[in-house]
């Protein structure tokens, strides 16, 4: 009876990992020469960016230009995003996300040192007067933010859903059974 039911779970945990959905990065995008970012705990610390040296089968050989190059089973990953390059666009946004501040920062520190010079005399500014000089060191902050951020870019990465995948596996004299599904 239980060599029945061993050879069921057997055929049972076959069929499933015969089945398994593939990430369909896994088998279009993921070819020598793409850039990606990938999650592997148990092989990689966080997150790797690098490059795609070669593939095989069920291995991936990434390297980057200050590490030296490892191998990562697919089954593995749990996280993978491939780059789509540069956007200026995309760069100028976050410039200015951080010119912003930045010119809000220096108008609102240097506000009170502004002087109304007139032919009489100095005098200090009036309030109105500080909250425009305000509003426009910010926008002056996000000009050059964006100009900044727009020279310079910003990486996109596109995220690929890694699928639920099942495993079998005997060692030792056990079979081994596994399932990564995510939610």
């Amino acid at each position: 009876m239980t060599h029945r039911l061993y050879r069921t779970a057997l055929s049972i945990c076959f069929a499933l990992t015969a089945t398994a959905p593939v990430s369909v990065a896994q088998s279009n995008e993921l070819q020598p020469g793409a850039r990606v970012r990938v999650s592997a705990p148990g092989i990689l610390a966080g997150h790797y960016v690098g490059t795609i040296l070669s593939r095989s089968g069920d291995t991936l050989q990434l390297g980057g230009p200050n590490a030296a190059p490892v191998s990562v089973p697919v089954n593995r990953i749990t996280s993978l995003e491939v780059s789509r390059g540069k956007s200026r666009l995309h760069g100028a946004g976050r410039g200015v996300l951080w010119g912003a501040p930045i010119g809000l920062v220096v108008g609102l520190a240097s506000a009170n040192s502004l002087e109304d010079c007139t032919d009489f005399g100095c005098g200090d500014a009036s309030s109105g007067e500080r909250e425009a000089y305000v509003l426009a060191s910010t926008l002056g902050g996000a000009l050059w933010g964006a100009g900044i951020g727009a020279l310079v870019g910003r990486e996109r990465w596109e995220h690929f859903a890694v699928g639920a995948r099942t495993a079998f596996g005997y060692r030792d004299g056990r079979t081994s059974f596994g399932a990564a599904v995510r939610f």
